[in-house]
């Protein structure tokens, strides 16, 4: 069987959707039109292919990962990274996070003389990346 997949997209639970809807509206991700007026989940286009966060409240989610939530102030199940077209888009969106009340806990910094990154935490715990690597200055 060849790997015929069609799209992919990221499940996460949320405490209080609309708390998280506005922070990734701060964040300025398009919301996707199937969730916009459900009181359970809705979706994020998160870039260009139109990758899709779909974010539930805790007992919904549970319920179809038959699975405990993961507490995020003890652990980290999931890092999710964000392509950066350039050091000031990092910069730009670590302002971003920290006004629609996220929390960047790695401020925008070099990393081996190529790569930009800095990390943040969306209102629910789960820790994010956004990377800028400019590979003109990647080492060979």
């Amino acid at each position: 069987m060849k790997n015929k997949v069609k799209t992919f997209w990221l499940n996460i639970p949320v405490k209080n959707l609309e708390r998280s809807r506005k922070f990734y509206i701060d964040l300025g991700f398009e919301e996707t039109k199937n969730g916009k007026d459900n009181p359970e989940f809705t979706g994020f286009h998160l870039d260009e292919n139109k990758t899709v966060l779909m974010l539930f409240k805790e007992k919904r989610f549970a319920h179809f990962a038959g699975n405990p939530i993961a507490d995020t102030s003890k652990g980290t199940e999931v890092f999710l990274n964000l392509d950066a077209p350039s050091r000031e888009y990092v910069d730009e969106f670590a302002s971003l996070v920290a006004r629609a009340g996220g929390e960047v806990y790695a401020p925008p910094q070099e990393v081996d003389g190529w790569m930009y990154l800095m990390g943040f935490i969306d209102p629910d715990g789960h820790r994010w990346g956004m990377l800028y690597m400019d590979m003109a200055q990647m080492p060979q």
